[in-house]
């Protein structure tokens, strides 16, 4: 599978930068391309950050969790303990051959980082936790598993899942390592509509919910309407 269409130089990718991307071009270029907007920390992004850091504690190291996050304690005990190797909050990359790169390494194209990834022989489980409101869009999950097929050769089947704390919600999905090349025949037109934009240097904005409280890019002509 050739991904040479999608490897101008110097650009990468991550889930998030996806997900601005088709969410709102023009938003997607002032945080991601040209960086002179910077995301605003308000109390739900600094909330998501708390969490995830309380939960690779303890998962990742047997810190005991804030008091108010005691109720998810039954959770992550089985998931420290499950049969395996424990790793959290791994940071892996893919170059544009599809072959593990390292994180910061130039060759670096494609960059995610798992927040929950159990290795038991064959299979693998891997868990992203959300602190928002639950979606039936399982793109992370998608590329949570070929990340981790790649970086793990002999997992031959995953099961991913995305933990909706707030809502006592998952949506899980089962992978095999035939549905690589499935996932990436769905994936790299996406990721090329990127590359496309990168080098007309088109992005037009797509007004919606965003715009009246959520987008910090104040010279788009619909900023807060």
């Amino acid at each position: 599978m050739s991904t040479t269409v999608v490897n101008p130089e110097r650009f990468s990718w991550s889930y998030t930068a996806l997900k601005n991307f088709e969410t709102c071009p023009r938003r997607y270029y002032n945080y991601n391309v040209s960086r002179d907007v910077k995301e605003p920390e308000g109390k739900a992004l600094v909330e998501g950050k708390r969490i995830h850091e309380a939960f690779d504690a303890r998962v990742g190291r047997g810190t005991p969790l804030p008091p108010d996050l005691v109720p998810h304690e039954g959770m992550l005990n089985k998931l420290a303990n499950a049969e395996g190797t424990v790793r959290t909050e791994q940071k892996l990359a893919l170059d544009s051959g599809l072959t593990p790169s390292k994180f910061f390494g130039s060759g670096a194209w494609f960059r995610m980082v798992l927040d929950y990834t159990n290795i038991n022989g064959e299979n693998a489980t891997v868990i992203d936790y959300k602190t928002g409101k639950p979606t039936e869009d399982l793109t992370q999950l998608q590329l949570a598993a070929v990340m981790t097929f790649a970086h793990s050769t002999r997992t031959k089947r995953i099961r991913a899942a995305l933990v909706f704390i707030a809502y006592d919600h998952i949506e899980r999905a089962t992978f095999t390592r035939e549905s690589v090349t499935e996932i990436w025949g769905d994936i790299l037109p996406r990721v090329r509509r990127m590359v496309d934009a990168r080098q007309t240097q088109e992005y037009p904005p797509n007004p919606g919910g965003l715009c009246r409280r959520w987008c910090a890019v104040t010279s788009c002509p619909f900023h807060g309407k």
